[in-house]
C-alpha cells in the first residue's frame, strides 16, 4: 500500500499490532508498518503467549522457547519499522486470556487502532486464533483492522455495510471521511440487507441517504448501492468479491444491541470469510 493510501483510515497516533508470529499475520504486520509510517504513529508490536496455569517444569521450558522464538520475530518487525523511522516497541506477555491482554494494552496505551491477522497458526477448520480476533473486535474500544494473509490494501474501492444502528452510523462516518480525504479512491459500494419485505424500503432509503452524503464530499467517486432481502453476510461477501474492494467497513454491533452481540453475527462471519480486509469501527 502506498503511503498516501493509508489515508483510507482516519489519522491515528498510536497503533497496536497484535500478531501470533505466524504467516497468517504477515499481511497485518506489513499494513501496520505502512500505517505507522504514513501517520507518524507510534507502533506497539504485541505477542501473547497463551499460558497454561498448570504449567509443569517442561511447560516452563517450552514457554521460554516460545518467548525466544517470538522475540526474534518481533525484533524483525521492529527493525523494519525502525528502517522507516517508526518508533516501535515490543511487548510479549504470557496469559491464558489473550483478548483481555490486548484490551489492557489498548486501554493503557490509549491505542487508536488495532491491526491483526484473520486466522491463527493452528488454522484448524479455519477457526480464528482461538476466536481471539473476533473477540478483540467486539471488546476493544477502538477501531480494528483485520487483514488476511498476504493481503495488500491497494486503495481502489471500499464497501460500507450498514444496518441503520448507532454502531453503523460510526461506520458511515468513517466511510464518508475516507471518501472526502482520498482523491484516488475510485468507488464505494453501500450495502444494506433487509430481513423482510417490510424492511426493504427502509434499507433503500438508508443507502440513498448515505449516497447523498458521499456525493457531497466527493463528486468524482463511483457509488453503487445494494439494498436487498437476504443474508447480510452473504450479500456483503458477494459484493466484496464482485467489486474487488480493498476494505469492508462496518460497525461492531447491530441494531439489536444485545450485550455486545456482533451485528447479527454478520461481523464475526465476515471476519472469517471476507475476501479482503475488514475495518470494524466503534
Amino acid at each position: 500500500m502506498e503511503t498516501a493510501q493509508t489515508q483510507m483510515v482516519s489519522f491515528v497516533e498510536r497503533i497496536l499490532l497484535a500478531t501470533d508470529c505466524s504467516p497468517f499475520s504477515e499481511g497485518a504486520e506489513q499494513e501496520a508498518i505502512f500505517f505507522a509510517q504514513a501517520c507518524g504513529a507510534v507502533l506497539t508490536i504485541l505477542h501473547v503467549i497463551e499460558a497454561n496455569p498448570e504449567f509443569s517444569t517442561i511447560g516452563h521450558e517450552t514457554a521460554l522457547e516460545m518467548e525466544e522464538s517470538a522475540r526474534d520475530h518481533l525484533e524483525k518487525i521492529q527493525r523494519m519499522a525502525t528502517n522507516e523511522e517508526i518508533k516501535a516497541e515490543i511487548v510479549i506477555r504470557h496469559s491464558d486470556d489473550p483478548v483481555e491482554v490486548i484490551n489492557e494494552e489498548v486501554l493503557t496505551r490509549n491505542i487508536d487502532i488495532v491491526i491483526t491477522g484473520r486466522r491463527g497458526r493452528r488454522g484448524i477448520k479455519k477457526i480464528l486464533m482461538g476466536v481471539v480476533t473476533e473477540k478483540v473486535a467486539s471488546m476493544v474500544p477502538c477501531k480494528t483492522l483485520i487483514v488476511p494473509k498476504d493481503f495488500v490494501i491497494a486503495g481502489d474501492g471500499v464497501l460500507l455495510a450498514t444496518d441503520g444502528s448507532s454502531f453503523s452510523e460510526n461506520a458511515e462516518k468513517e466511510a464518508i471521511s475516507m471518501v472526502s480525504r482520498c482523491d484516488y479512491l475510485k468507488y464505494i459500494c453501500v450495502v444494506s440487507a433487509a430481513a423482510t419485505a417490510a424492511e426493504l424500503d427502509e434499507a433503500k432509503q438508508r443507502v440513498q441517504r448515505i449516497t447523498t452524503r458521499i456525493q457531497a464530499e466527493n463528486k468524482k467517486i463511483t457509488i453503487e448501492t445494494v439494498a436487498e432481502i437476504g443474508s447480510p453476510s452473504d450479500m456483503i461477501v458477494r459484493e466484496a468479491r464482485e467489486k474487488k474492494v480493498d476494505v469492508i467497513i462496518m460497525g461492531s454491533h447491530g441494531r439489536t444491541g444485545l450485550q455486545r452481540l456482533l451485528m447479527g453475527s454478520v461481523c464475526s462471519e465476515l471476519i472469517a470469510s471476507a475476501p479482503c480486509s475488514v475495518l470494524i469501527t466503534k
